[in-house]
């Protein structure tokens, strides 16, 4: 059985919300010049600032990725976050 949804990270739960806080950092943590002072709670507001869609799927495995076309204005904002952290 396959299914998918969008979602705003917004409406995930606590718990939800720390696994892709890390899944982010992991995935963008590349394509951003990210400052040494940038923790982890640094990234959970910058991410929870930038509240992007994310695109869950289920099929045999979970997968939780940014939405391509919402993808710019989190990076910019997380980017934006991590910067003034600084």
């Amino acid at each position: 059985m396959t299914a998918s949804s969008y979602r705003s990270f917004s409406s995930l739960g606590p718990t939800a919300q720390a696994l892709v806080i890390r899944l982010i950092q992991e995935e963008l943590h590349p394509f951003l010049q990210v400052p040494l002072t940038a923790t982890s709670e640094v990234w959970a507001r910058a991410i929870e600032a930038a509240d992007p869609t994310l695109y869950c799927h289920y099929t045999d495995i979970f997968t939780i990725k940014i939405c391509p076309e919402s993808r710019p204005l989190p990076l910019l904002s997380i980017q934006q976050e991590l910067t003034n952290a600084a």
